[in-house]
């Protein structure tokens, strides 16, 4: 049966995700309708779709994280760090291991105006962040 551990991990890091879910609506939307940015690139508007398909994307990548977090021995077995260093490394290592080559493979084929490229990225950072802290602070306070 798996340890509490796993769970907790794996629940922080859906958490985390909807805090992803969370950025986008406050955040992102109003910082690209600012300019017109999402619209001028011929995207298509918010639906309930699209909004669920992205609360969908964002929880999944986060209970994945999660799941990585707790299958990390090695970063979890570091000893003298408190928890938020950890989970703001794993955080930021995971950003920058799947997120920064994605939109910067977007934006060198042009598939993307940089305005939107880079609010995307700053909206996945703080989602792996936040995913990073909370997945650490679970393993701290249950392990």
């Amino acid at each position: 049966m798996p340890r509490i551990e796993l769970w907790m991990t794996v629940f922080a890091g859906l958490a985390g995700g909807l805090a992803g879910v969370l950025w986008s609506g406050m955040i992102t939307t109003p910082w690209l309708a600012r300019d017109g940015a999402e619209s001028a690139g011929g995207a298509p508007g918010e639906t309930a779709a699209r909004i669920l398909a992205g609360a969908a994307l964002r929880g999944a990548a986060g209970a994945a994280l999660g799941f990585l977090f707790w299958l990390g021995w090695g970063l979890i077995a570091v000893v003298g760090w408190p928890w938020h260093a950890t989970g703001l490394l794993f955080g930021t290592l995971t950003w920058a291991a799947l997120v920064a080559p994605s939109l910067g493979t977007l934006l060198l084929q042009g598939h993307g105006p940089l305005r939107s490229v880079t609010v995307h990225a700053v909206e996945w950072l703080f989602t792996c962040v936040v995913i990073g802290l909370l997945c650490a602070l679970a393993w701290h306070r249950y392990a």
